[in-house]
């Protein structure tokens, strides 16, 4: 007794192999698309989600199915866990990629998760490091890269207390239309006391900077805090009681 159908001539064959490479096809595509809408809601999370909404996103990403975990670049995973303070956890995570998401701007934004791994090290060496790579790496043209570029980097120059760096991020993004892009200067505006007296000495010729909101200072109030920057929100709240006050007496 033979296989079912083991009679027919492998031509009738043609039509199902067909139709199975066909949804083979689609499946395969949509779990990458899957995969790229989860990476660029893993890095935002990991830029401005709160402890609680980064705690579920690491459960959520260990519930995920095989073929999901297969085709995963593993990058938001990792930078979710150096949010929350474990690179050790992130260094892991990047070892287990898939080697079917490399290339093109998976590799570049791997490198600007390295750079991250980096800065979490916390060795005045590792940070130099890691500010060295975010300053020289080109814009990858995907906002929620871009985006979780300028954050670590000015997480770094931070950590570092890099003033000249600092300066010229911060001179980079202040004018910047796009709001999230702006934090990151308020951040540095603010810590590194650019606009006061105390500051650093502005270049000959230099702009001035343009007017810090009350409403720019409190969402970089917010992202600060999610991130558990308590002296710089120490910082920023100082900031917005100098901002209040003038209006309060007018």
């Amino acid at each position: 007794m033979g296989f079912v159908g083991a009679h027919r001539p492998l031509g009738s064959l043609a039509a199902p192999m067909a139709l199975a490479a066909a949804v083979g096809s689609l499946l395969f595509f949509g779990t990458l698309r899957a995969e790229e809408s989860r990476l660029a809601r893993e890095l935002r999370v990991a830029r401005i989600g709160s402890p609680t909404l980064r705690e579920s996103t690491l459960a959520r990403r260990d519930r995920a199915p095989f073929f999901a975990r297969l085709l995963s670049t593993q990058l938001g995973f990792a930078a979710v866990l150096l949010a929350e303070g474990d690179p050790a956890g992130a260094a892991s995570a990047l070892a287990g990629a898939s080697a079917l998401t490399r290339g093109g701007r998976v590799d570049a934004l791997r490198a600007i998760v390295d750079a991250d791994v980096e800065r979490a090290r916390g060795t005045p060496a590792a940070r130099a490091a890691s500010i060295e790579a975010l300053r020289g790496a080109a814009a990858l043209g995907n906002r929620e890269g871009d985006l979780y570029r300028v954050h670590v980097l000015a997480k770094a120059v931070l950590e570092a207390g890099d003033g000249d760096t600092a300066l010229d991020l911060a001179r980079e993004l202040a004018s910047s239309p796009d709001a999230d892009r702006r934090v990151y200067a308020t951040w540095l505006r603010v810590w590194f006391d650019f606009e006061s007296p105390a500051g650093p000495p502005e270049p000959a010729g230099a702009e001035p900077w343009p007017p810090l909101t009350e409403g720019d200072v409190r969402v970089a109030t917010l992202v600060a805090r999610a991130q558990g920057a308590d002296s710089l929100v120490t910082k920023l709240e100082e900031k917005l009681l100098a901002i209040a006050r003038p209006e309060r007496q007018g």
